[in-house]
């Protein structure tokens, strides 16, 4: 996978974030301290609170508010992800073990619900409540995405439209909060045309992140992902290529997916093909929506992230059967 993009300008703003969420460590009980240092030890890319960085980024050092900010995006994060880990049994995420692994199912949900809720009380302290309510918001259209996801399993019949409706609120609603948050707290006015600008790039990439993610899944091995692979099909989440597939040649191939047959033999070269189309597809989405940002700093930052995308998908679709 492609190397995560490096942001020196920066380099403050994630300090900064590391000291704050290093400093929250206290406010949880002592049994389950624990696990949130583990959970901080392996940040990934901070895709999110890089996104509210960016978004607020003048060049002068972060803010307290905007370090808080994004401290509440990447706990609200954290959070999905030791659900997701779950729901998929993945014992592996970022290469160690999860709490799904480490301490349990039971133990990880409730980790995972005292992140959210830590989340929430870091946002209420702010002196708006629109980020708290922007949070709140985005934290509700991931859990509900996920309640949809597993409705859907499994599901022959699961509709194109429906699945990017599941990956928007799963994935790209939580990117889209991050560049609100991040337009909110630079100080622009509500109605500056950045602001709209700004969470249209997010869904955009979001949607993005999520086809990426789906087909990384398939076509990465575990060892170079970092992460248990292969738990898309492996419980019943039906994910582009495969939809394209069963409505080109009919819901055999669903069944012979979920049979325990390798996608890569199931899905043909056209349908693979058409898949990271649709990604190339919304990573163009996401570049045409910084126009209205013209040549500001954030823009620029903003703009590192949909090559780094472009790289990342690159070398997955170098992987899929031609």
């Amino acid at each position: 996978m492609a190397r995560a993009p490096e942001f020196p300008e920066l380099a403050p703003h994630r300090a900064a974030l590391r000291e704050f969420l290093d400093r929250q460590v206290g406010a949880f009980e002592p049994e389950v301290r624990p696990m949130v240092r583990e959970a901080l030890a392996h940040p990934g890319k901070l895709l999110r609170p890089t996104l509210l960085f960016a978004t607020a980024h003048d060049g002068a050092p972060p803010s307290p508010e905007v370090v808080r900010g994004a401290a509440v995006v990447e706990l609200v994060h954290l959070a999905t992800l030791v659900h997701d880990d779950v729901l998929d049994g993945a014992d592996t995420r970022h290469g160690s073990d999860t709490p799904n692994r480490t301490h349990g199912a039971h133990a990880a949900i409730l980790f995972g619900d005292a992140l959210f809720a830590h989340a929430l009380v870091l946002a209420a302290e702010l002196p708006s409540p629109e980020l708290c309510r922007l949070v709140a918001t985005g934290a509700r259209e991931v859990c509900s995405g996920e309640v949809c996801q597993t409705f859907s399993r499994g599901r022959a019949d699961l509709s194109l439209e429906d699945y990017r409706r599941h990956i928007r609120l799963k994935t790209a609603e939580l990117f889209a909060a991050a560049c609100r948050a991040g337009a909110h707290l630079s100080g622009r006015p509500a109605g500056d045309p950045a602001h709209a600008a700004a969470a249209e790039f997010g869904l955009r990439l979001g949607i993005a992140y999520q086809i990426y993610d789906d087909l990384a899944d398939i076509l990465l091995t575990s060892d170079r992902a970092g992460k248990t692979l292969g738990t898309d099909v492996a419980s019943g989440k039906l994910t582009l290529p495969l939809l394209l597939e069963r409505d080109a040649v009919g819901a055999s191939a669903v069944e012979r997916a979920l049979g325990g047959e390798d996608l890569r033999a199931v899905v043909a070269p056209a349908r693979w093909a058409a898949s990271f189309a649709a990604l190339d597809a919304e990573i163009d989405a996401a570049e045409s929506a910084l126009v209205p940002l013209g040549a500001a700093p954030g823009a620029q930052l903003l703009r590192r992230l949909t090559a780094f995308l472009r790289t990342a998908a690159g070398e997955v679709r170098r992987l899929s059967p031609s």
